[in-house]
């Protein structure tokens, strides 16, 4: 999941205006917001310090997400083209040039962000983008402001800091504003998971049908003390690293979401819940299945279907479950 050429050259240009040792210590800073709210860090991020250090090493991570959500959406749904989106709490975009990267007939992008740094950012960042971004409408204001209705609605990293009726709030308005899906994305935290599920429980009561992960529009069936949650792997360029003063070439962003849509789609049997346990012989899966929670496992005798189990991965659906 590495950032299109474009964006990786817009970022690094305005990162390089910024010294190291600045660089790294608001990154620092933006990291332990980031763990101690959840998803609030570009919410602190207000000086171009602290926007270049965002872009450092926080759009990486938001991008890998968000295409990785989007790459689930294309295979339960191949033929859905969306033409408009509408970003809520957008930062600097990072979430739609994931959406444009995945559906390039996006023709109209309403980007919504309370930072006017943040979106003075994004802006830069778009010159270099597909001809919707470019030609995208930023709304500096609360991602509660009235915004264009949209086939794809997508609310990313925005909602740590709300309070639980705020969070309803918030999410009603975003499906006010959805003529087909609505993305809800967090960390990969029990925090985040609830907040998740909170807001995919509102629009399932307010008549919105879950795509993704989820192959049911049923309560989550995990006991109270565990969390849905996934992973996706991302490079880290050279930036990156000096920006974290870390020495890895990658690092895993975790994440959970939900997926919600305006009418019924043909679901997956089955998700994968966490990594599956290769054995000699046979695999062992975690799903989530329509009708609850499975431990499967597959063994070699059942040819393709053990095939199939050996090449999944964490967050893939499972046909025929």
């Amino acid at each position: 999941m590495t950032l299109p050429n474009a964006l990786q050259t817009g970022i690094e240009e305005l990162v390089h205006r910024i010294s190291p040792k600045e660089l790294e210590r608001s990154a620092r800073a933006l990291s332990d917001a980031y763990r101690a709210g959840g998803s609030s860090a570009e919410r602190a991020a207000r000086t171009p310090v602290d926007i270049a250090a965002y872009l450092a090493t926080r759009a990486p991570a938001t991008f890998a997400a968000a295409a990785d959500v989007f790459k689930r959406i294309r295979e339960l749904r191949p033929d859905w083209s969306p033409t408009s989106m509408l970003d809520l709490g957008a930062g600097p975009g990072i979430a739609s040039w994931a959406a444009a990267e995945t559906w390039r007939q996006i023709a109209t992008v309403t980007l919504v962000e309370a930072e006017v740094e943040m979106a003075r950012a994004g802006r830069t960042l778009a010159r270099t983008g597909s001809e919707a971004l470019q030609e995208a409408s930023w709304i500096v204001s609360d991602a509660g402001a009235p915004g264009n209705n949209a086939d794809l609605v997508v609310v990313s990293y925005l909602i740590g800091e709300l309070q639980p009726v705020a969070l309803d709030q918030l999410v009603r308005e975003a499906w006010t504003r959805t003529t087909d899906t609505l993305v809800i994305i967090e960390p990969g935290t029990t925090a985040g998971y609830r907040r998740t599920l909170a807001a995919r429980d509102s629009v399932v009561a307010a008549g919105g049908s879950t795509l993704a992960p989820c192959p049911h529009d049923a309560p989550c069936p995990l006991p109270a003390d565990d969390w849905c949650h996934f992973s996706v792997r991302l490079p880290r360029s050279r930036t990156h690293r000096l920006a974290k003063d870390a020495e890895r070439g990658f690092e895993d962003e975790k994440f959970s979401y939900a997926v919600l849509c305006r009418e019924p789609h043909e679901r997956a049997a089955a998700r994968v819940l966490r990594r599956p346990d290769l054995r000699p012989g046979h695999v062992v899966l975690d799903l989530c299945t329509r009708s609850g929670l499975e431990g499967r496992t597959v063994s070699r005798k059942d040819g393709d279907a053990y095939r199939l189990a050996r090449k999944s991965a964490w967050g893939d659906t499972v046909p025929g479950a």
